[in-house]
């Protein structure tokens, strides 16, 4: 591209989500990789989900998203059992569910049904992924590392840590994460018996 482009700064600035609830970085990262597959979406840091989240880190704490609790349901149950509704968020990874069922079921303990708690983890790889798509935009808008470093002498630190990866294979990796979320999409295409993902995925 022989002209630099200023990239605003929701494109790609993701720092914000440094210290953001898990399950945030989840969906961000999915609604990134759909706006790089054509969903036609605003950036996630301009959606008022987000904005929400970012103000008020409570909204997204323990079983906020992902796996929540809708009530009790009507089946029938067999003794030592009980049937309850649950609102699942798919933009989640299976790792992530496992991980809010499981701060469900922490909030059992004081029944006596439960005694085990879940291991916890970070999401680094979510992170490092988002970290990537900032690299890609940032170079389809011409900006290399140095010229990037020169454009945005207020991001120094998100940039550092984008520094950190290499540049060169950021947009193989990401076209790479691009395939892969396309194959999803295809299937949930054809489980709804519908041929359109976005509709699908985001109604409307």
């Amino acid at each position: 591209m022989s002209k630099n482009t200023k990239v605003t700064n929701e494109e790609w600035d993701f720092s914000v989500l440094d210290k953001a609830p898990r399950s945030l970085i989840h969906r961000a990262l999915l609604w990134e990789l759909d706006r790089e597959i054509g969903s036609g979406k605003e950036p996630f840091l301009k959606t008022a989900e987000c904005r929400k989240a970012l103000a008020d880190p409570n909204s997204f704490r323990g079983t906020a998203t992902g796996v929540t609790e809708l009530g009790r349901g009507n089946a029938k149950t067999r003794p030592f059992e009980e049937a309850i509704n649950f609102g699942i968020d798919w933009s989640q990874p299976r790792d992530e569910l496992v991980r809010q069922f499981g701060l469900w079921l922490d909030t059992q303990e004081s029944t006596g049904r439960l005694q085990v708690k879940p291991a916890l983890g970070k999401p680094r790889d979510a992170l490092t992924m988002l970290r990537k798509i900032s690299i890609v935009r940032l170079k389809n808008g011409g900006l290399s590392q140095r010229v990037a470093a020169d454009t945005y002498p207020d991001k120094k630190t998100y940039l550092k840590s984008l520094n950190k990866i290499n540049w060169t294979t950021a947009s193989r990796e990401v076209d790479k994460a691009c395939k892969k979320r396309q194959n999803k999409l295809k299937t949930i295409e054809r489980t709804m018996g519908s041929k359109d993902w976005k509709k699908d995925v985001y109604g409307g």
